[in-house]
């Protein structure tokens, strides 16, 4: 449980503040995968919606920009073709039904408080800022709140990837970090709070880096970390190794990058990848166990599928 916090000075949106608002109704039972096909297409972290003993729920995401006709119509169809891939089936086109409007965003930020509460990874507590939980001993804090494009930790696969980095933390000695596609800093930012140093992270895209700056600067670990903008294919292969790397990207970019995350993987080192879906795991399993690495660890959790790899020491 949490203490809500009322922000003051909210009193309706400016004019042109609207985000697109992206519903899904669907059966209770095939919420998970309707909300990972929302995920794929729009990028989006999704929340799912539902009452108790309600039989069906709401798939929700939100965007910056309205899509124009045509490209809504081919991302609602990507989406009705990636469900039924994954053995979800709707002839009728009665049963899942895809909605959408525009919504002012102050809207967008109070329903949001609605779904992210805190997450509680062993020593590693998330929270968002309107909630304020009573620490254990020995348990750290991270404090962020929801993203249009960056989610929270609440996602399987970043989830995974904390789970893993509170597990491999030896407080007994010095460890460092990597996250090779930091999105909101997350990772980054959980790693200094658990105590790996040093601590890199890096991501191709502008906005990732200037919101990973941001959640680490609210958690007061901007000067204990190192944040660059950089594209993961250009990763240079010669450089510092690290004990502990996080790779919570999509598969095809694993596989090309295998070379330069493997390099920079010190020996006895662990190397934590997820944002694979179930069915392209096998192919990246494959890849890294052909460089030498060995997988330690596997979850799968919906259509995603993460794992840790470790290299012989």
């Amino acid at each position: 449980m949490c203490e809500r916090e009322r922000k003051p000075g909210s009193r309706g949106s400016a004019a042109g503040e609207e985000l697109f608002e992206i519903r899904v109704s669907c059966p209770r039972a095939w919420a998970e995968a309707v909300a990972d096909g929302v995920f794929e297409v729009w990028e989006v972290p999704p929340v799912i919606e539902y009452r108790p003993g309600e039989s069906r729920a709401r798939v929700v995401a939100f965007l910056e920009e309205r899509p124009g006709p045509p490209v809504w119509r081919t991302q609602r169809a990507r989406l009705r073709r990636l469900l039924r891939a994954a053995g979800v089936s709707d002839p009728s086109g009665q049963r899942l039904v895809v909605r959408a409007r525009m919504l002012p965003r102050e809207d967008w930020a109070e329903s949001w408080k609605v779904h992210f509460g805190v997450l509680e990874l062993g020593r590693l507590v998330i929270r968002p800022s309107w909630c304020r939980p009573v620490l254990k001993q020995g348990q750290v804090e991270v404090v962020l709140d929801p993203g249009l494009s960056f989610g929270t930790g609440h996602h399987p696969t970043t989830r995974f990837c904390l789970e893993e980095l509170v597990r491999l933390r030896n407080a007994g000695r010095a460890q460092s970090f990597l996250d090779a596609g930091t999105g909101s800093g997350i990772l980054a930012v959980a790693a200094v709070k658990l105590g790996y140093a040093p601590v890199e992270a890096l991501d191709y895209d502008e906005t990732a880096v200037e919101t990973a700056r941001r959640n680490a600067r609210v958690n007061g670990v901007e000067g204990c970390l190192r944040l660059d903008r950089l594209d993961l294919l250009r990763l240079p292969v010669r450089g510092r190794r690290f004990d502990v790397m996080a790779a919570n990207v999509t598969a095809p970019v694993l596989l090309a990058a295998r070379e330069r995350l493997c390099a920079r993987l010190a020996p006895g080192g662990s190397l934590v990848v997820a944002g694979i879906l179930a069915r392209e795991f096998d192919a990246v399993r494959t890849a890294y166990e052909a460089s030498g690495l060995a997988l330690v660890r596997s979850r799968r959790e919906g259509r995603w599928r993460s794992g840790t790899f470790v290299r012989p020491g």
